[in-house]
C-alpha cells in the first residue's frame, strides 16, 4: 500500500470507528496508520501488552461554515468532567474541553467524512502541505509513564508572541515553536483508562547534551520547553469515550496558537483535537496487587 493510500485508508477507518462507536457504545476497530516504531511488528499482528492502552487522535481543520456548528456540537459534550476551577483556567488561556461518552455526535461523523473526501480528491491534502495542521489519524500504544508526543502545530520558520495565564499573566516571544500535547495513559480497570494530556511548546535552537542513562552515555538533542502543568487534563475514560479539545469561541492565548491555522489559500481555520480510548488490555489485578501500580506523571 502506498503512503497516500495508507493515509486515505486511515481516515476511512476513523470514520468507520466513529460509526461503530455510535452504534455500540465502544470501538471495535484499529486504523492502519500508527505511530512510527523501530521494530516491524504492528498492532494488527500482535495483541496489546497487558498494561497498554490504545489511544487514537485526529486533528480536524474546520471551514468557516463548519465552525458555525460548534455551538451545536458543544451541546453534546460533557464539560463537567473537569472541575470548575480547571475549566476557568482553561478558559482564561483560550482553551475548551469536553467529553463524548459512548456516542459520537453526527456533526463529528460528518466532519470526518468530509475530511476523508478532501484527502481522496486533493493530492496536496494527502501530502499534508495544505496547512501547518495535518489531519492524520494516529494510534498511540501507551504504557504507564511512557510519554507520547502529540503534535498540533510545528512552525520552524516563524516566531510567535504568546501570552498566557499561569500563576499570573506571562508571555514572550517563541522562535520556531512546536505546539504539542504530552500524552500519557494507563489502564484503570477492564473497560476504562486514565488519560493525561499536557499542553507544551518547544522552541528555539536544538542543543546537544551528554546524558548518562541505563549505564550508558549518549548524546541527546533538546530544545527549550514550556510545560503548562496547571492546564493538564487528567480524565478517567471508558473504552469508546472521546475527548474534544479546541479554542474558545473568541480565540486567544494558548488556544489561539494551538487551534487556529491558516491554509495555503489564506483561509483562517479553526482546529479541533479528538482523542479517543480505542483499545484496552488491562493488567491482571492480582499482578497489580503484588507489584503495585504506577501513577501518571
Amino acid at each position: 500500500m502506498s503512503s497516500a493510500s495508507a493515509v486515505i485508508h486511515s481516515r476511512r477507518c476513523f470514520l468507520l470507528g466513529l460509526v461503530a462507536s455510535t452504534a455500540s457504545g465502544c470501538a471495535h476497530w484499529l486504523p492502519s496508520r500508527k505511530e512510527p516504531e523501530a521494530r516491524k511488528s504492528t498492532i494488527l499482528s500482535q495483541e496489546l501488552a497487558p498494561d497498554t492502552v490504545g489511544i487514537e487522535s485526529i486533528l480536524l481543520r474546520l471551514s468557516s461554515v463548519e465552525s458555525q456548528q460548534m455551538p451545536d456540537l458543544w451541546a453534546y459534550a460533557d464539560e463537567q468532567v473537569l472541575a470548575p476551577e480547571p475549566r476557568m483556567l482553561l478558559d482564561r488561556n483560550g482553551l475548551r474541553a469536553g467529553k463524548f461518552s459512548g456516542q459520537i455526535p453526527a456533526i463529528v461523523q460528518a466532519w470526518v467524512a468530509q475530511n476523508a473526501t478532501r484527502i481522496e480528491q486533493d493530492p496536496m491534502e494527502q501530502a499534508g502541505v495544505v496547512a501547518d495542521v495535518s489531519s492524520f489519524s494516529q494510534l498511540w500504544r501507551c504504557r504507564p509513564d511512557q510519554r507520547k508526543v502529540l503534535t498540533v502545530r510545528n512552525l520552524p520558520k516563524e516566531t510567535v508572541t504568546l501570552f498566557y495565564n499561569e500563576e499570573g499573566f506571562r508571555g514572550g516571544q517563541f522562535p520556531a515553536p512546536h505546539f504539542l500535547f504530552s500524552l500519557y495513559a494507563k489502564p484503570n480497570g477492564p473497560q476504562s483508562a486514565q488519560v493525561l494530556l499536557r499542553p507544551e511548546v518547544e522552541y528555539g535552537q536544538t542543543r546537544r547534551s551528554v546524558v548518562a542513562k541505563d549505564s550508558a552515555i549518549r548524546t541527546e538533542e533538546r530544545r527549550e520547553t514550556l510545560r503548562w502543568e496547571s492546564l493538564s487534563l487528567m480524565l478517567n475514560m471508558q473504552r469508546g469515550d472521546c475527548l474534544m479539545i479546541t479554542a474558545t469561541g473568541e480565540p486567544r492565548g494558548i488556544g489561539e496558537h494551538f487551534f487556529r491555522t491558516r491554509s495555503k489559500e489564506g483561509e483562517i481555520q479553526d482546529v479541533i483535537l479528538l482523542v479517543r480510548v480505542a483499545e484496552l488490555n488491562a493488567p491482571d489485578e492480582f499482578s497489580l496487587a503484588n507489584n503495585g501500580s504506577t501513577s501518571l506523571r
